[in-house]
This record gives structure tokens, C-alpha cells and sequence, in this order.
């Protein structure tokens, strides 16, 4: 592997994961392209409060999602939880109980797949102000009815990068969109994608290689990056 492969990851990364890179011979590079914050109206928060007292199923596929509800509730709750599996569900664990989750998958298109197996409805789908159609349309095609309770808001801050990097990491298709407003890639750059709608969100727009992480989170994102540079160097 050359000296210095430069990447830059477009969230940010735990201290170990960019220092496991530079160990690597990486030069690791953060710049984030959007920005998400917990944002939960009155009447969310009033129905959050409703959902506290009652057995509900909710889906969650976002850190941010359930932090932002956690933040709201102050008993045990009765819910039946699916969730995107590695940080979400770890997230999920940590807020609420294992004895929760009764569904978990690595991307939203399996998720639902579980979720049908598991409930008739209807379904409680706390989300972001710029999340896919992915679970509400799959859910209600099996005739399940979604409720969606927006609990966060993601904010685009693209910002042009000053030279071609040898990969990137990409963690949602909000960053993929929020990167190209004001860059081109690199003819040999190599996209990296945390999961299936930030490759196709990345296919949209390059035709550059792009490496699927097989399960999502930023340390498996980290690994993939050693990985395919070892193998390709």
C-alpha cells in the first residue's frame, strides 16, 4: 500500500477509528457535509408522552432518532422495537432494553421485510425531516398503517474540497447530496457507502467505484477502507 492514502469521511469519526486509520498509513480527513439535531415539536412531543403510556410498535433507523425520543421519556416503556442493526440498535439498547427489539436488519429495505413478519400494524416510524420513502412504502403496501413522528432535522453544509481524495466515506444519501453542490469527483476516487440508498444516492450522480459496507456503522465503515486498500495496493 503507497505512503498516505488520503480519505476524508464526510461525518465525523471516533478518535480510535482515525487513529486506526493513520496507523494504516491513511491520512484521514474529516469534513462534514451536514449537520443533524434533535427537533421535536409540541405536538410530537404531546404524542410521544401518549405513546409512553401505551404498547406501541415503533421503528427507529437513526442514532439520532432515538436519542432525540429517549430525551422525552421518563418510564419504561411497552413498545416492540425495529431498528437498523450496529450503532441504532446499540443506541436502542442503551436508551431502552434488549427485550424491546424484536426486529433488526443492516438496511431500511430489510428492515421492513422484518417488520411485516413480525406486526399487522399499525407502526409508529420516528424519522428524520429528510428520510426515504423506503419504510413507509414498503410497510404500507403490506397494508400496515405508518404513523411518522418527525423527531430530528438534517441540515446540508456543503463546502467545497480543496483536492481530489483517494476515497470517501459516505454515511447518508443527506451527505452525498449536500458533496456534490459543490464538488466533482476525482476520476479514481473510490466512494465508500455505509449502505444500499447511499450507493444508489452515489450512483445518481458518479460513475465512480463504490464499496458497500456490509453492515452499517462507523467502525465496520473504517475497517472496509483498511480492507479494500490492502487488497488493492
Amino acid at each position: 500500500m503507497k505512503d498516505k492514502i488520503h480519505i476524508i469521511s464526510t461525518a465525523s469519526l471516533p478518535v480510535e477509528h482515525l487513529q486506526r486509520l493513520e496507523q494504516h498509513g491513511f491520512e484521514a480527513e474529516v469534513i462534514p457535509f451536514i449537520r443533524t439535531y434533535p427537533s421535536v415539536s409540541e405536538e410530537s412531543w404531546q404524542r410521544i408522552k401518549k405513546l409512553e403510556e401505551q404498547k406501541a410498535t415503533v421503528v427507529f433507523t437513526s442514532v439520532h432518532g432515538v436519542a432525540a425520543v429517549a430525551e422525552h421519556i421518563d418510564r419504561k416503556v411497552n413498545w416492540q422495537i425495529a431498528c437498523i442493526a450496529s450503532a441504532t440498535q446499540d443506541a436502542v439498547i442503551k436508551h431502552f432494553d434488549q427485550s424491546n427489539v424484536i426486529a433488526t436488519a443492516p438496511y431500511a429495505t430489510q428492515l421492513a421485510k422484518e417488520l411485516i413478519n413480525h406486526t399487522a400494524g399499525p407502526v409508529v416510524f420516528f424519522c428524520g425531516n429528510k428520510r426515504l420513502d423506503t419504510i413507509p412504502q414498503q410497510l404500507q403496501s403490506a397494508g400496515i398503517t405508518v404513523e411518522e413522528i418527525v423527531v430530528y432535522h438534517t441540515e446540508l453544509t456543503p463546502q467545497q474540497v480543496k483536492e481530489d481524495a483517494d476515497g470517501i466515506m459516505f454515511f447518508s444519501g443527506s451527505a452525498v447530496e449536500s458533496f456534490f453542490m459543490k464538488n466533482v469527483l476525482g476520476k479514481n476516487t473510490v466512494c465508500f457507502a455505509i449502505g444500499t440508498t447511499t450507493a444508489d444516492a452515489l450512483r445518481e450522480r458518479t460513475g465512480n467505484k463504490i464499496v458497500i459496507a456490509e453492515n452499517p456503522g462507523k467502525k465496520e465503515m473504517t475497517e472496509l477502507v483498511i480492507q479494500y486498500y490492502h487488497e488493492h495496493s
